[in-house]
């Protein structure tokens, strides 16, 4: 980005002031600056300024070759996954592309209007390992949670990827409800605390940890144990079992060690907490 010309003025009577020869030659003292001993019109402010100003004009043109050159290599090379990841999030509801381009026109909209119509607030991009295809996992908000956008919404999205994207990429949208997030947990606590006091830790640790997971996070048991290890007054946590049902299977699967959620989030279902009291 090119500096202004007042940047790059005092760069150089900044070095200019403080050589030891102008210093002697100008009866200049330390501390001294060029604007305090030199007038606007003098002779050395003036070539400083013509000299600035040159090479300003020289760095605002470097900046438009070098855009010039990245919009032609963007042109020409087929886009990465996280270009449509970044698209995806800066997708607009109702409103059209410039023609030929990839970009909105937001002229007269205010920032309030802009992030209105911004309503994908989370985007992920998966390449698929058994097909030639691109999965774009999105979600919304609602109420500060993870939601998937309406139909008419997705329809409108989908247009958009179909008009932006290259040529002979196959795109899947996943927009989906959360997995349903089920397990059953023994805890045994320490018998100076009420169990009740315990449990109600437990399950806010559970539903902070499952619920904010990064969109298209990875789940693990052991993260999940480890969670609940560090609340004050718990001595142990028996795992017993974990579940989740995507609406893309009707059927609950168990969770081996890990699991990316199908939608890209969870929401909690139902927690079975078995309270025991830890005995020495």
């Amino acid at each position: 980005m090119a500096r202004t010309v007042n940047e790059i003025k005092a760069i150089m009577t900044n070095s200019f002031i403080s050589d030891e020869t102008i210093m002697s030659d100008y009866d200049l003292q330390p501390g001294d600056t060029f604007d305090a001993r030199f007038s606007k019109v003098s002779i050395e402010n003036i070539i400083f300024y013509i000299v600035a100003f040159c090479m300003w004009t020289l760095e605002v043109l470097f900046d438009a070759f070098s855009a010039d050159v990245t919009a032609r290599i963007d042109e020409i090379i087929p886009h990465r996954a996280k270009w449509y990841r970044d698209k995806a999030l800066k997708f607009m509801k109702n409103k059209t592309l410039i023609p030929d381009s990839d970009e909105y026109d937001t002229t007269g909209m205010e920032d309030s209007d802009i992030d209105a119509a911004h309503v994908i607030k989370h985007a992920i991009t998966i390449e698929s390992n058994d097909a030639s295809i691109l999965i774009i996992k999105i979600a919304g908000e609602s109420n500060n949670e993870r939601s998937p956008v309406d139909s008419n919404t997705e329809t409108q999205f989908a247009e958009y990827i179909s008009e932006i994207k290259d040529a002979g990429v196959r795109i899947s949208i996943v927009n989906a409800e959360a997995d349903k997030f089920n397990c059953e947990v023994d805890i045994y606590y320490d018998a100076v605390l009420l169990p009740y006091d315990v449990e109600i830790k437990c399950r806010e640790k559970i539903k902070n940890y499952i619920e904010n997971l990064p969109f298209n996070g990875e789940y693990s048991n052991m993260k999940f144990v480890d969670e609940l290890q560090a609340i004050e007054g718990v001595k142990i946590v028996e795992f017993k079992s974990a579940t989740y049902l995507s609406v893309n299977n009707s059927i609950s699967e168990t969770i081996n060690a890990k699991v990316v959620p199908f939608a890209g989030y969870f929401k909690i279902n139902n927690v079975v907490l078995n309270m025991n009291v830890y005995n020495i």
